[in-house]
């Protein structure tokens, strides 16, 4: 954040389909996108994706941990993204 490195929450970890849900509803009244920050995959290697604001068009919402709902028997660890709900300003 500010070129500055943090650490911070997310919200409680969700599925596919409650992510969908969410902005479905906040896109009745605002104008939101999703911007996925980074994956991890158990087939995969971990991969970071870094976004930067235009603060006078952007207001980042929340983040969010995005869950997949299949998981590996053998580790039983979970696929998961993190990801950040973007509002555009007008």
């Amino acid at each position: 954040m500010n070129e500055e490195e943090k650490e911070i929450r997310t919200s409680v970890n969700i599925n596919q389909q409650q992510l969908d849900d969410y902005i479905t509803r906040l896109n009745k009244e605002f104008e939101i996108e999703f911007y996925e920050l980074f994956s991890k995959s158990i087939n995969k290697n971990e991969e970071e994706i870094e976004i930067k604001l235009n603060k006078e068009k952007q207001k980042l919402i929340r983040l969010v941990a995005v869950k997949d709902n299949k998981i590996s028997s053998k580790s039983k660890k979970e696929n998961y993204k993190i990801g950040a709900v973007i509002c555009k300003q007008k």
